[in-house]
């Protein structure tokens, strides 16, 4: 559908979409999945962009974010220290546009971090763990 963002598999299947409408699990079949964890902040980043991509990814849902996600977290954390005005140049503090703010907020609702979008996750519940099973 035209206008339509493309919603990844691993998302359909928290928020239930999957099962309500199997068509749509149907048309991402052969979608690669997204299954190793983030990991560490990329290496060139200095302890600021470090820290923020730290706090985006402890803050995001389990299973939502994932290797293949890296490069928008860390874009995603360059907008969350322009957006804390904590962004300088030249020992000059550069307030973030509204650009920004916005670009900012549609990385956090395409993470499934703000309340309408975590609302359509659903998680499925995890099961108490037998002693006896190890």
């Amino acid at each position: 559908m035209a206008g339509r963002p493309a919603i990844p598999k691993n998302i359909h299947i928290l928020k239930g979409t999957g099962k309500v409408h199997p068509e749509r699990m149907r048309e991402r079949e052969n979608e690669p999945e997204n299954v190793n964890p983030v990991g560490e902040p990329f290496e060139h980043l200095d302890d600021n962009l470090k820290s923020a991509w730290r706090e985006i990814v402890s803050l995001s849902i389990e299973g939502v974010l994932g290797e293949a996600d890296r490069l928008a977290i860390e874009q995603a954390a360059r907008l969350l220290i322009k957006c804390r005005n904590q962004f300088t140049h030249d020992g000059e503090v550069v307030p973030s546009t509204a650009q920004e703010q916005n670009q900012f907020f549609k990385y956090l609702s395409q993470f499934g971090m703000l309340p309408a979008d975590r609302s359509k996750i659903n998680m499925p519940k995890k099961k108490p763990k037998n002693k006896f099973a190890d």
